[in-house]
């Protein structure tokens, strides 16, 4: 009778690459470093995976998916109806939390891609994320729109650019950062940037009570 699979086998073996990836790098890590890490044969390896490269693919899509259940909840938002502006920015600063603080719970991995200019595979993976996250921006000021909290001059997929465009730089520069930012007072700077440039003075005004109170939060943790 042949040996059952070890269930175990291929989650050490992702834990283990993930360890050597980021002490090593992508081009560096060998598949030798990668089995006795994780204190398995080569062939327990390639029973799994077709090369290190195809284990790196793994571990990105695993943060990839992680990103895209916090972008689904966005997502989820358009269902969520309220005329109460300063819900819509308080709820809007949680989601936009959530998903940063994904991202710097992946920071390594993202930043080996980022800086590593790895496979078109690895890069196309990330494009597709950060379309869908501009798809998603752009139902939402098109959902502001409709429920009047953003102008009805805006164009919709100019806002959308703009939004998602400068969300990405920032994740860019989260990944590299040393030490962790207090991530909700952080991300009140580029929402405040686009509900200046899109929200109607009201909704504008509204995220200024908003953010002030969130300003505000570490004065009183303090005292």
């Amino acid at each position: 009778m042949s040996r059952p699979s070890d269930p175990q086998a291929k989650p050490r073996l992702i834990e283990a690459a993930r360890r050597v990836f980021l002490e090593r790098g992508l081009d560096r890590a060998k598949v030798e470093e990668i089995t006795r890490e994780a204190g398995l044969s080569k062939g327990a390896f390639y029973l799994h995976f077709e090369s290190k490269e195809d284990a790196f693919k793994e571990i990105l899509s695993g943060a990839l998916a992680e990103l895209s259940v916090e972008l689904a909840r966005i997502e989820a938002v358009r269902h969520e109806v309220t005329s109460n502006f300063e819900e819509i920015i308080d709820g809007w600063l949680a989601k936009d939390q959530a998903i940063f603080e994904c991202l710097w719970k992946h920071r390594a991995i993202m930043r080996l891609v980022l800086d590593g200019g790895g496979s078109p595979d690895y890069q196309h993976l990330i494009e597709i994320f950060a379309e869908s996250a501009e798809r998603t921006t752009e139902r939402l000021v098109r959902i502001g729109m409709e429920r009047g909290y953003y102008r009805d001059d805006v164009d919709p997929k100019v806002a959308a650019a703009f939004c998602a465009g400068g969300y990405d730089r920032l994740a860019r520069q989260l990944v590299r950062m040393k030490k962790k930012p207090e991530l909700k007072v952080w991300l009140t700077g580029p929402q405040r940037i686009c509900i200046q440039a899109f929200g109607t003075p009201a909704f504008r005004q509204a995220a200024e009570n908003v953010h002030r109170s969130v300003l505000a939060e570490p004065e009183r943790a303090v005292s």
